[in-house]
């Protein structure tokens, strides 16, 4: 068997344990040593050492371990609890408020945590009981935190963007630039679709009683704005800020992200020895499993590209003569139904290589690529029947709200994903018109 369809199998068979449930990273890496004695010798696997260590001492590999702590420490500072409260006062007089409120938590989070997963459950435990409480129908609650929680995948500084950056030759400062307005475009229609619904239907979203928004004064929220918003925006300005204008690289700006996150869990007095342990303990687990799907997915590419299979299936797209329209429709849709039912840090790193060969060898923009790439993962995510983002917020969801209720919720924001989808196709300034500004 030659080693172009050696890489095919391997790829084939991963797809397969991956389905079935098996570890990521273990797959990718025993899939590569089995094949690389098989096709290529000791030669070959010699080269996995190299591989390994160059993926371990990354610099912009650093930043997702800084990123990661900024997380958690937000998360375990109550400080999430504290901005939906805030919103959740602002929004009462609003039909659908609570909706609101959870979505515009959603991209606040998502722009201090980068981590999909995380944001889907933190916000879940959050919002859910209260919308819950309000009265307000669960498939559309649990719907728009599935959604809003998805938005850590492409609003600045998704992780996902990190791993994309080293892979594909773009700078992390400019991918983070590019992803900004679609990011917010994706959170604004978002918002649009259930201020509409609950003016269709008001009973989806109610308003809070009089009685309760007349607990709190204008200067109680006033108090609020500034004792509890003030300090994330200004703390997702001085990351995000110095990485848009040029001051700080990634992963610079996540150090400085991580120390700030902990001189507000210290501000709001959070920050005990228990909390510290806590914090640590959870930021080597989530990184720990991040490296490790990194590094399998590493030597896996190694051994692929070795076997010319990258150029294999490169070859086979453009002998098609799909244009530029059709090459993008089979990448994305082969993304699409991938996302739904494999980890998406396994199908980055496998399938980077071969949109770098298709954009380049068809004058595809990098840049704008990229963005379609990570957002159809994003829509993956939280796409039916097998949605990593539905499993989540189920796991922390009480009994009365099934699975099957949070499918219902999901399913209209996919409409609303892929419509912004076509229309960064159509409109690719959409995409670059910030990098080209800040440049």
């Amino acid at each position: 068997m030659s080693n172009e369809y050696l890489a095919l199998l391997m790829m084939v068979i991963m797809i397969i344990c991956m389905m079935m449930g098996a570890h990521v990273g273990i797959v990718m890496g025993g899939l590569a040593v089995i094949f690389a004695f098989w096709g290529g010798g000791l030669e070959l696997v010699s080269l996995f050492p190299d591989r390994i260590f160059s993926t371990c001492v990354s610099f912009p590999l650093e930043a997702v371990t800084l990123f990661i702590l900024m997380g958690v420490v937000l998360e375990r500072s109550a400080i999430a609890e504290r901005l939906y409260r805030v919103f959740h006062i602002l929004m009462g007089p609003v039909k659908g408020g609570l909706l609101i409120a959870t979505l515009i938590l959603a991209a606040l989070i998502a722009a201090c945590t980068g981590i999909s997963g995380a944001s889907v459950i933190s916000i879940g435990l959050i919002a859910l009981p209260s919308m819950l409480k309000a009265g307000y129908n669960k498939k559309v609650a649990t719907g728009t935190i599935c959604s809003g929680g998805g938005l850590a995948v492409i609003i600045p500084p998704s992780l996902m963007l990190i791993l994309y950056g080293p892979g594909s030759g773009l700078s992390i400062s400019t991918l983070f630039t590019a992803a900004m307005i679609p990011g917010l475009l994706i959170a604004a229609f978002y918002i649009l679709y259930v201020v509409i619904l609950c003016y269709i239907k008001p009973l989806t979203g109610p308003p809070l009683p009089l009685e309760e928004r007349k607990k709190f004064s204008t200067k109680t929220k006033l108090l609020m704005v500034l004792t509890s918003l003030a300090p994330i925006l200004g703390l997702i300005f001085a990351v995000l800020g110095s990485i848009l204008f040029g001051f700080a690289s990634p992963t610079e700006a996540a150090a400085v992200g991580a120390v700030c996150s902990l001189i507000l869990c210290a501000f709001y007095g959070q920050l005990t020895w228990k909390t510290i342990k806590a914090i640590c303990w959870s930021t080597m687990k989530i990184s720990a499993l991040i490296m490790i799907i990194v590094v399998g997915a590493g030597v896996f590419t190694t051994v692929f590209m070795a076997f010319k299979g990258g150029d294999l299936v490169a070859n086979w797209i453009i002998g098609l003569s799909l244009g530029k329209l059709g090459v993008t429709i089979l990448l994305l849709g082969i993304v699409f139904i991938l996302g739904m039912f494999m980890d998406w840090v396994a199908i980055l790193m496998v399938f980077l290589p071969i949109v770098v060969r298709l954009t380049s060898a068809l004058n595809i923009d990098p840049l704008w690529f990229a963005i379609l790439f990570c957002i159809t993962l994003q829509i993956s995510y939280v796409t039916p029947p097998f949605s990593y983002s539905v499993f989540y917020l189920k796991g922390i969801t009480p009994p009365e709200v099934t699975l099957m209720d949070i499918y219902k919720g999901v399913v209209p924001f996919i409409p609303i994903q892929i419509a912004v989808l076509v229309l960064l196709y159509k409109y690719p300034q959409i995409v670059l018109w910030l990098p080209n500004v800040l440049k």
